[in-house]
């Protein structure tokens, strides 16, 4: 019985085709829409100024999305908000009680912008 044989060459090129494949995570894509989180596995700050990145399972879905929304400006009436700050503590206790609360994104009227809502589920 004779066994294949397979040349050094061959196991270089597939070890080094292998190598090659990128080992980078994914990339947040920007939403087009609000969305409510049934879990929220991560939550990061940025990349830009007034955006968070939200990485968990969409309410209907099953598998985990990364997001980045574009928060809303400061009002006249509030130049003092931080919005980002806000939508973290709402992210965070939602990552923090899975299943209590539902962290969910709201696309403001008119604008491509972004508010942040926490709800408490019924038990």
């Amino acid at each position: 019985m004779r066994r294949p044989v397979f040349p050094g060459p061959a196991i270089l090129a597939i070890t080094l085709a292998i190598s090659l494949v990128s080992t980078t995570p994914a990339t947040a894509d920007t939403a087009t829409s609000g969305h409510a989180y049934d879990t929220v596995d991560s939550v990061q700050s940025g990349p830009g100024e007034r955006q968070i990145t939200i990485t968990g399972i969409i309410a209907g879905q099953s598998t985990a999305t990364i997001l980045t929304y574009q928060l809303r400006n400061p009002t006249a009436t509030s130049p003092t908000e931080d919005l980002a700050a806000r939508c973290d503590r709402f992210a965070l206790l939602a990552m923090t009680k899975p299943g209590k609360y539902q962290f969910a994104t709201i696309r403001a009227t008119f604008s491509n912008t972004y508010d942040c809502v926490l709800t408490t589920r019924t038990p």
